[in-house]
């Protein structure tokens, strides 16, 4: 009956954990919209199968007029392809998943995505304070315990005015729409 208990409380802890991850991108997006209300176009870089559900979470938070351009990279070695891709598809800027495997906040092709998308002019921001040491110009989220993390030092040349604190294949594309969400943009980045 013991180990009943602990597994149920541990799988209500792991639903819970996904939900709150989910809501984590609230006030990241409202941030950002405050930050930059004339950018429309997030990319991403991220395991696009294994994140499926943060990418929602994301369209959900930003809502029916966002445009969301996936690079689906399933390992390091995709970086380049993915960080063209949204340099070709003109992302404005780039949310990073918090868990992705490869690109998420704490790996090290997240540091190197960030990176390579500040010297192509592409802001990063995050959930996490790991984001904001690998580059991202902000985060903010439930695991910044709700505070605004401003980056004092940019990596590469972007121009973006912070706010103030205390090779993919075309035909490899797919499109989702939901109502009330933004457009999803999945691309292939091998």
């Amino acid at each position: 009956m013991n180990r009943l208990s602990t597994s149920l409380s541990l799988a209500a802890m792991v639903l819970a954990g996904i939900t709150l991850s989910a809501e984590d991108f609230k006030p990241l997006i409202q941030t950002a919209q405050s930050t930059w209300p004339e950018k429309r176009h997030i990319g991403v870089i991220c395991d696009y199968k294994a994140n499926k559900d943060m990418v929602w979470a994301l369209a959900q938070a930003v809502g029916p007029e966002c445009l969301i351009t996936v690079a689906d990279a399933h390992t390091e070695d995709h970086m380049g392809a993915a960080t063209n891709v949204l340099s070709r598809e003109k992302a404005d800027f780039v949310v990073l998943m918090p868990y992705d495997r490869n690109f998420g906040d704490g790996y090290l092709g997240a540091t190197r995505a960030v990176r390579r998308l500040a010297s192509l002019g592409l802001p990063v921001i995050g959930t996490t304070s790991a984001a904001l040491k690998q580059g991202a110009v902000f985060s903010i989220g439930d695991r910044t315990g709700g505070q605004l993390l401003v980056t004092d030092k940019l990596i590469g040349t972007v121009d973006v005015i912070l706010p103030n604190s205390s090779r993919a294949s075309e035909k490899a594309s797919l499109v989702l729409r939901r109502e009330g969400m933004a457009t999803i943009s999945v691309h292939a980045a091998k």
